[in-house]
């Protein structure tokens, strides 16, 4: 196992030293940056290490499959902003031998814009979006100690903006640890790298931006909480946008005012999303989160509301498990995200009864 384990470490790191090399990067996409499911929303990010097995949270990390459930969909939807939406559709294949397997779709709709030629004329208006399918597998490592598994999923897909396309094609990584025993989590994941390619377009060629993340979780035995620490983008230690750190002038004096944010502090909390989810039942859970870097980044002067803090639930109905959650991004407003996991032959078996 400490061989496949190493093996796995070092791929991880050719992986990054590839990605590093190639062209400079493109703008990064929602579809990798905000998760549809609304567990991870409420819990400040989408899950990296959990020691109990999640459809929704699989379809980001696929070490995350449940073994003992076959043929379930999972249907994720996050209302944005401005006409912006997201949705996941992830569907468990039948678990071979030694590879659990899913596959799903991911897209987003930008929206509707009007169009203008370069006189100022309107030339109707048009559509946006980007989408891709994915297909992803996991497998312990040591078939004798389903402990430490491995997994990766291998995405292609689009952008667009009216005739501009461009294509996509990449690949996600990821080691996960659980100890069910002890209620605990540890996933290292490689997530959105890929390549775009200009198709119809003027779009650029170069490389998505990638995201290493690396997650922690923790439950107790005695309690019926959940504690869920995760780091993201650690391949960019300063996250911050330039000048946060300057110090500043007085308009009216003329003096420096000296910015006395402990900056060591600042960065190392603007790749922390933080988790807690509490469980009275096992028809019933409640989550929330608070996300740092989202606070500290959308927060209006003398304004600083809830945002970065978020919360949800999940209830079961029937044959649905519904999960619903609430994400504060600014003052101005707050992101909606539901989800539905189900099996469609458990409605055959009910119709034939």
């Amino acid at each position: 196992m400490k061989r496949a384990f190493t093996s796995t470490l070092i791929g991880f790191g050719m992986l990054i030293g590839l990605q590093a090399n190639l062209c400079a990067q493109v703008s990064e996409s929602l579809l990798f940056e905000l998760t549809t499911d609304p567990r991870g929303a409420a819990l400040g990010g989408s899950v990296m290490a959990d020691f109990e097995d999640d459809l929704h949270a699989a379809a980001y990390n696929p070490c995350l499959l449940d073994t003992n459930q076959k043929n379930f969909i999972t249907l994720d939807y996050v209302d944005y902003f401005a006409g912006i939406g997201l949705a996941t559709v992830n569907i468990q294949l039948t678990n071979g031998k030694k590879w659990k397997k899913q596959v799903g779709t991911r897209f987003l709709n930008l929206g509707q814009f009007d169009g203008f030629d370069g006189a100022g004329n309107p030339t109707g208006s048009f559509n946006g979006g980007e989408n891709f399918v994915y297909f992803g597998a996991s497998r312990p490592i040591n078939p004798n100690n389903p402990n430490w598994s491995i997994g990766t999923q291998s995405f292609i897909g689009t952008r667009s903006l009216d005739r501009e396309v461009s294509a996509w094609a990449g690949t996600e990584c990821f080691v996960h640890g659980k100890w069910p025993e002890s209620r605990t989590a540890i996933g290292v994941a490689l997530t959105g790298m890929g390549r775009q390619w200009n198709w119809k377009s003027s779009q650029p060629n170069g490389a998505l931006p990638y995201n290493l993340q690396l997650a922690l979780t923790k439950g107790f035995q005695n309690a019926p909480f959940t504690v869920f620490l995760k780091a993201q983008h650690l391949e960019t230690w300063d996250l911050a946008p330039p000048g946060t750190y300057d110090d500043t002038i007085d308009p009216i004096t003329g003096e420096v005012v000296q910015n006395k944010t402990f900056k060591f502090g600042d960065q190392l909390m603007r790749h922390m999303n933080i988790g807690v989810a509490i469980k009275p039942s096992s028809n019933f859970q409640i989550w929330t989160g608070f996300d740092y870097r989202r606070r500290k980044e959308l927060m209006a002067t003398d304004r600083l509301s809830a945002n970065g803090l978020s919360l949800g639930v999940e209830f079961k109905m029937g044959n649905f498990d519904i999960r619903m959650s609430r994400s504060r991004y600014h003052f101005a407003g707050a992101s909606t995200h539901i989800g539905l996991r189900f099996n469609p032959r458990q409605f055959n078996k009910n119709n034939r009864s």
